[in-house]
C-alpha cells in the first residue's frame, strides 16, 4: 500500500512536503505560515500611529537620533551669520527665532552678513537636491511627493517608503 505524501502550503503559495516542514524549527514554521507583518494594514492610520510612537520614543530618549541628524546630515550646510557659524540652516534659524525660508532670504538679500560656509557648486547642488519628482498613486498623478503626501495626510518620508517598499505596487515615481 502506497503512502500518500502530505503537503503544507506556506504563505507565498509554495507547497512543502510535511516531512520537510516538520523538521523546521517552530519559529521558521510560524514565520513561513503566519508572519505577523502579513496582518498589518499599511494605511494612513498605521502611518500616523508609527509617527506618534517614534516621536514619543525620541522625546523620552528611548530611541537615539539617527546618525544623519542635524550637522551630520549630508544635505546640511553650515551657515555663517553675524552671531557666528552654525552647523545647519535649521540651527541658525532657531537661534534667530525665524523660519528656514526667512534665513534663506537673508542669505540672498544680505550676502555679506549671512552666507553658507562652503557654498555648493551647481553639480553638487543638483546631486543633493534633484528637485520635484512626479508620483503615480491609486488616486492619480501628483506633481511632487509633497503634493501626494498632503493629499493622503501623511509625511513625505511615508510616501517615499510606500514607493520604495510597503506599497510599491500602488505608489511609483512617474517618469514622463
Amino acid at each position: 500500500m502506497a503512502r500518500e505524501t502530505l503537503y503544507v502550503t506556506v504563505a507565498n503559495g509554495t507547497q512543502v512536503p510535511f516531512d520537510e516542514f516538520s523538521k523546521w524549527s517552530e519559529h521558521k514554521q510560524r514565520m513561513m505560515t503566519d508572519h505577523p507583518i502579513r496582518n498589518v494594514d499599511w494605511g494612513v492610520d498605521h502611518c500616523h500611529n508609527m509617527r506618534r510612537i517614534v516621536k514619543e520614543q525620541y522625546q523620552s530618549g528611548e530611541r537615539p537620533r539617527p546618525g544623519n541628524w542635524g550637522a551630520k546630515n549630508g544635505q546640511s550646510i553650515a551657515v555663517i551669520t553675524p552671531q557666528g557659524e552654525y552647523p545647519s540652516l535649521k540651527a541658525a534659524a532657531r537661534s534667530y527665532d525665524v523660519d528656514v525660508a526667512t534665513l534663506k532670504e537673508w542669505i540672498t538679500v544680505y550676502p555679506k552678513q549671512y552666507r553658507y560656509a562652503n557654498p555648493l557648486s551647481e553639480d553638487e547642488r543638483k546631486k543633493l537636491r534633484p528637485g520635484k519628482r512626479a508620483v503615480m498613486t491609486p488616486s492619480g498623478r501628483f506633481e511632487s511627493i509633497a503634493a501626494a503626501a498632503k493629499y493622503y495626510g501623511v509625511g513625505v518620508r511615508t510616501i517615499k517608503t510606500w514607493i520604495r517598499s510597503m506599497r510599491k505596487d500602488e505608489f511609483k515615481y512617474y517618469d514622463s
